[in-house]
């Protein structure tokens, strides 16, 4: 089988893991090494794909597509209803999980300790040290939107604080009893009793303003909202007007609704954009970072190993991990 390459191509010892980790049946070929004339031959050759995001032209081209291998978790910029139609195989990926639930413990602590708010009084000479209090993690309820592997990755930062988690998922499967599991149509309930909601749902038909109006009505006036999972899974008027009016003590959002073009070109300056079109940046209760959860010192776009080694699955017969559910979107 042909398996094209098409994120940026790993530097040696990446390179070398690809080499050794792909099937011996298989060509590894990288689309960095194709001349422009040569991309879109080869794309209607290959039958796995790695990485990237097909425009609608190379899902037309690329004909004898059977799997695509993404790097990332979300799903939705991708055209789902075309691999449904079609019978091709889309996995997402979760290898970074703990990477991007490490940032989240991170917003959590500085939101929870008011941290920049303090290092601001301290840099203009003010020693006013009650005027921001810090809430304690210790015996509180964090609420948990979706329990996947980003989730779980948190929890396990968050256990030695004797918190008890509550989880907002769409089965009632749970393998951990620590964990009360609540269904969709039961959020409410769980919401009511949050200190602290961490959320990491994907972007969906059913989760779009999975916090709206309603939902932050019936929080408590401590509750601190982490977002590290979708931006429009938490309504964007709902969650600016809940922190300019003070019904909910803060949130930490890492993930937004509304995105430069120009984000990621390494010789580029990024867009001067704000990320949304309501003054978040105005507010004195929310701490914003520019979806930047998995940009760490660990290179993982150096790392092929998980994807590779998926696969590897498809080309042998077997179930690949992490296939998407079209029918659920994620």
């Amino acid at each position: 089988m042909k398996v094209l390459y098409m994120m940026r191509k790993p530097e040696e010892k990446g390179l070398a893991i690809a080499h050794e980790v792909i099937d011996d049946s298989a060509t590894l070929i990288f689309n960095d090494d194709l001349q422009e004339g040569e991309k879109e031959e080869i794309l209607a050759e290959v039958d796995i794909i790695i990485g990237g995001r097909l425009t609608d032209e190379q899902l037309k081209i690329a004909n004898n597509l059977k799997m695509q291998q993404s790097f990332g978790t979300g799903v939705e910029r991708h055209n789902l209803e075309y691999f449904k139609e079609k019978g091709i195989i889309f996995c997402n990926n979760h290898s970074h999980a703990f990477v991007i639930a490490e940032y989240g413990f991170s917003l959590l602590n500085a939101a929870s300790k008011e941290l920049l708010s303090n290092d601001q009084l301290l840099r203009k000479g003010s020693w006013d040290y009650k005027k921001h209090e810090s809430i304690s993690l210790y015996d509180k309820t964090m609420v948990f939107l979706g329990y996947g592997e980003i989730a779980k990755s948190f929890k396990r930062l968050c256990e030695p604080f004797n918190m008890k988690f509550l989880a907002v998922k769409r089965t009632e499967q749970c393998e951990d009893p620590s964990v009360n599991v609540f269904l969709a149509n039961q959020k409410k309930e769980a919401l009511k009793k949050a200190d602290f909601i961490f959320n990491s749902l994907p972007l969906t038909k059913k989760t779009t303003s999975f916090l709206d109006e309603e939902e932050f009505k019936i929080m408590k006036e401590n509750t601190i909202v982490i977002n590290v999972g979708r931006g429009k899974t938490i309504n964007e008027r709902a969650l600016y007007n809940a922190l300019k009016e003070k019904k909910i003590k803060g949130a930490a959002i890492d993930t937004w609704y509304v995105y430069p073009e120009n984000r990621f070109g390494e010789d580029q300056e990024p867009d001067i954009c704000f990320p949304s079109d309501y003054p978040f940046q105005e507010l004195d209760n929310i701490i914003m970072s520019a979806h930047r959860a998995w940009v760490t010192d660990i290179p993982l776009f150096e790392s092929p190993e998980n994807l590779i080694q998926n696969v590897n699955r498809f080309i042998r017969g077997e179930i690949p991990e992490n296939a998407v559910n079209f029918d659920e979107e994620y």
